[in-house]
């Protein structure tokens, strides 16, 4: 039986720490925030609750994806070494990342047998992370890639993400959205809120007046549409919103055996596209 050696990206919302604990390697994008660039894991502010207070005040701020090359050297470097390889990282609807990875692989494995599979999570942040554990599960379990790869690819876990971004001035600044919907929605005191739909892609299921009515609309969707009876990780993503993520696990705890519910912060990449004062949550699906 081949080794396997599990890689994501800094979409993932995993510290360089944690994915060390792990036996898990990574990529990393790209952020430039008001034209200072740099890799994700390498931007100067490590704490991330002064990261997003500093980026409420950004102009500009975008990022870029991981290209061939990076993924061609990672993927031989470990298949040199025994090891088959397998990739996950942020959604194909979301960055050419995904793409880049795919092309890396192809080569690969032209030239050095089967030893790379690349997996699309169609999400993004901590729903990669749910990914994550779920493969060094199964490849604890002694599953091939290949097994693993038809269990996770597309979110065959069948997870879901939803979450509130921050505000719209924000998403107009980096280029989300234009002037005039973020004029009039902020106007209107609109608060979206978005899911990942079955591309990947994002996708606004409902516009709420206020921030607290789009809060009870997200607990809603968990109760119609979370498992809420299972043992696997939840997850409450956030950028600055300790409070609300706190008050989501008290709902969740109120509503669930479950008792591996995480807060935890988004990573500076998923945290430039959404920006500032994101809550989100990560979960599992009910079965059909």
């Amino acid at each position: 039986m081949s080794k396997i050696k599990v890689i994501t990206d800094s979409c993932s919302s995993l510290s360089p720490e944690k994915m060390q604990e792990l036996g898990v390697d990574w990529v990393e994008m790209g952020i430039t925030i008001d034209g200072q660039s740099c890799n994700a894991f390498e931007h100067p502010t490590k704490d991330p609750e002064q990261f997003y207070k500093n980026l409420e005040k950004a102009k500009k701020c975008f990022t870029s994806c991981v290209n061939t090359q990076t993924f061609t050297d990672i993927f031989e470097k470990y298949v040199k070494q025994g090891f088959d390889v397998i990739y996950m990282g942020l959604s194909s609807g979301l960055s050419s990342t995904y793409y880049n990875a795919l092309n890396a692989a192809k080569e690969i494995n032209e030239s050095m047998g089967q030893h790379v599979w690349v997996a699309d999570s169609l999400t993004g942040s901590h729903g990669i992370a749910l990914m994550v554990e779920k493969t060094l599960e199964m490849a604890k379990e002694g599953k091939s890639c290949e097994e693993i790869l038809k269990a996770i690819d597309k979110n065959g876990l069948k997870n879901f993400s939803i979450f509130i971004p921050s505000d719209l001035q924000f998403l107009m600044r980096s280029g989300r959205i234009s002037a005039l919907a973020a004029g009039v929605g902020t106007m209107l005191k609109l608060v979206p809120i978005i899911v990942a739909d079955e591309e990947g892609k994002l996708k606004t299921i409902a516009k709420c007046i206020g921030r607290k009515k789009a809060t009870k609309t997200i607990e809603n969707f968990i109760l119609e549409n979370a498992d809420l009876s299972s043992s696997g990780t939840i997850y409450i993503s956030h950028t600055n919103q300790k409070e609300a993520a706190e008050e989501m696990a008290e709902f969740l705890k109120a509503n669930t055996q479950n008792k591996n519910i995480k807060i935890d912060y988004i990573d500076y990449t998923m945290g430039c596209c959404c920006g500032p004062n994101t809550l989100a949550i990560f979960g599992a699906t009910k079965k059909n």
